[in-house]
């Protein structure tokens, strides 16, 4: 049993563990499926595919809570984790669903508790510092600038998806909030752009909408950054670091 505690404890923790890279693989691409299907769980035409949408949701939280078992039974500090903020968000990742499946009926409505399970969201901040920890001695400016263009199209990824589904369940009312999807629209626009083309009827809404384009800002700076790097090693080569 031992052996089978360690083996789990490096596939999870150990970034040189040779369990570790397919344990990770499996997580993160559980994290995005789930959360395409919970995205397009919102929109009204697919319903013929909601049992399947179900299927992939119950998979994806059995997975997460053999991971959430795991973690606790490997933890030297099994309250630390707990208590932690990771153990926490792992704990949230899981949560809504199983309460779903247990009384579907009462939490129907329930949208802002079915909306939680996009706190999975949060732990594509976890894979890219588990990336950052595995890539952190970045041989060259290229290397650098992988690692760069990873932690921006990963950071543009989230904000588009968080901001997209908070403008959703604040304006959901409105057409161009209607779904998830078309909330995650309006965010990329403000988040790229600085513009949306409608604006939330809701305070909530409104303050999302100003939280999203100071966001956008962060974005635009940190895309200003790879950019600089890829064209300063494609005109100066070696030249400079």
């Amino acid at each position: 049993m031992s052996d089978l505690k360690q083996t789990i404890d490096e596939a999870l923790n150990n970034h040189r563990s040779k369990y570790f890279f397919p344990a990770e693989i499996t997580l993160t691409t559980t994290a995005f499926v789930s959360i395409v299907g919970i995205i397009l769980e919102t929109v009204p035409s697919l319903e013929s595919y909601f049992p399947f949408i179900n299927v992939i949701e119950l998979l994806a939280a059995v997975i997460f809570t053999i991971e959430y078992a795991s973690r606790i039974w490997t933890s030297k500090k099994k309250t630390q984790y707990i208590f932690s903020f990771w153990g926490i968000t792992d704990l949230l990742a899981i949560l809504p669903t199983l309460l779903i499946f247990i009384n579907l009926s009462f939490l129907k409505s329930a949208r802002t508790i079915r909306m939680l399970r996009l706190v999975r969201m949060i732990r594509v901040l976890k894979i890219t510092r588990e990336y950052l920890e595995t890539h952190d001695q970045a041989k060259s400016q290229v290397e650098f600038n992988k690692i760069n263009i990873v932690i921006y199209f990963l950071a543009l990824f989230s904000s588009i998806t968080i901001f997209g589904s908070a403008l959703y369940l604040a304006d959901e009312t409105q057409p161009a909030y209607s779904t998830i999807p078309f909330g995650m629209l309006e965010a990329a626009k403000i988040l790229l752009g600085g513009l949306g083309q409608a604006n939330p009827a809701t305070m909530t809404g409104q303050i999302i909408m100003l939280i999203t384009r100071f966001a956008g800002l962060a974005l635009f700076g940190l895309l200003i950054t790879v950019i600089g790097g890829i064209l300063n090693e494609f005109l100066f080569g070696k030249q400079h670091k």
